[in-house]
């Protein structure tokens, strides 16, 4: 009798084996954060005879130069029963996509829920906490929140998205808040700020910290006409040779017809002291001309890493600029070139340099930077025309 009963707990056991292994192979977390900073990926893909990695990280410790957001990828290791891993070297702190790629098939992470839409594909999402700037980028909870709305363009005969974040206590009877209205680049829409520049929790920490004023941040979509960042059957170059808003200027002719409608929505000041417009690469030309055609509507203006010229110089001296670019930036010399111009003709400016090209990684500093500057007392030396110029390395 008990030596039936010990091969009948064999046989289940045996049987019971390759259904526990399965669960605790699918039920592996991913991404593993290691304690000496280096990242574990995995992925449990049985029909999968090899698994490729891509990240915009450094995964063979190379010192990889990121000069753009560009994907480095490796063979996964496979332990023979459809698990697949790969540990990088230790990783600076700093905001990373990654996606694999199995059978000719690009995938986000299964287990990571976070994930973002790029250009015109997806990729999850991790975070290397350990310098200041990550911390903003971390957030357990809100403060604020985020709300949706859309706004009808005549002018295009669509619906123009726009994502909205709201400080704590935006509600409250005859208060009006601060806006920055920003926008995306050329391979953007409403959601890129929110999902790569992690505004949401940048903002809302910088304001619980007291270390930023409590905005109104507006994000819209700024091209309703184009496919970008839409369909991932369309190409980048189609993308941006259908960017209608940047060569027509469709946003910057609309703006004052959506101004109006988010005002009449939400507690948003109409004093130019309290107002500030910025944008990335194309969405800081769009910045520019914006506050050239409307000379009293923005007090701070802020150009990361700007595609601007000469005819986007201010006409005006009552705004203040706040010029960020990155030392192998693509479009450095342009940056550098209308800083002096600024400082010619003494307008107002800040210019802050990094290290680094036309990446998120300069981006979300430079935002961290100009959410701390803006609506703030100017009147002392922090703004300073002429050779004295604040010049950040």
């Amino acid at each position: 009798m008990k030596r039936t009963r010990i091969i009948s707990i064999g046989l289940i056991v045996w049987f019971l084996f390759p259904v526990l292994t399965e669960a605790q192979s699918t039920a592996t977390e991913s991404p593993i954060h290691n304690e000496d900073g280096s990242v574990t990926f995995v992925l449990h893909s049985p029909e999968s005879r090899s698994v490729r990695l891509y990240c915009d990280c450094d995964l063979r410790s190379n010192q990889y130069n990121i000069k753009r957001d560009n994907l480095q990828s490796v063979r996964m290791n496979a332990d023979g029963n459809g698990l697949f891993t790969y540990t990088t070297p230790p990783l600076a702190p700093e905001v990373y996509t990654y996606q694999f790629k199995t059978q000719g098939q690009k995938l986000v992470d299964p287990r990571n829920a976070d994930s973002i839409r790029v250009s015109n594909g997806k990729r999850s999402v991790f975070v290397v906490p350990g310098s200041s700037l990550m911390d903003l980028c971390i957030a357990d909870s809100l403060s604020g929140r985020t709300e949706q709305c859309e706004f009808w363009d005549s002018a295009c005969g669509k619906a123009r998205r726009i994502l909205l974040y709201l400080p704590p206590e935006c509600d409250s009877a005859g208060q009006t808040y601060p806006v920055l209205y920003l926008l995306h680049g050329i391979d953007g829409n409403e959601q890129a700020w929110r999902d790569r520049g992690r505004l949401i929790q940048m903002v809302d920490n910088l304001i619980r910290q007291g270390k930023a004023e409590p905005m109104i941040v507006v994000m819209p979509d700024a091209n309703p006409r184009g496919l970008v960042g839409q369909n991932e059957n369309v190409s980048l170059m189609q993308n941006l040779l259908h960017y209608a808003s940047w060569f027509q200027q469709d946003f910057e002719r609309v703006f004052p017809q959506m101004d109006s409608f988010l005002s009449a929505r939400y507690s948003i000041s109409s004093d130019m002291e309290l107002r500030a417009v910025a944008g990335l690469s194309a969405g800081a030309s769009q910045s520019a001309v914006l506050a050239n055609m409307y000379e009293n509507e923005f007090q701070y203006v802020g150009l990361f890493s700007p595609i601007v010229h000469r005819k986007q110089l201010p006409s005006q001296r009552n705004s203040i600029y706040w010029i960020g670019t990155g030392k192998t930036d693509i479009f450095h010399p342009q940056s550098k070139r209308f800083v002096r111009r600024l400082r010619q003709q003494q307008v107002p400016h800040l210019y802050f340099e990094s290290s680094g090209g036309h990446v998120w990684r300069n981006w979300r500093l430079y935002l961290s930077e100009f959410l701390q500057f803006i609506f703030k007392d100017t009147s002392n030396d922090a703004v300073i025309c002429g050779e004295n110029n604040p010049h950040r390395e």
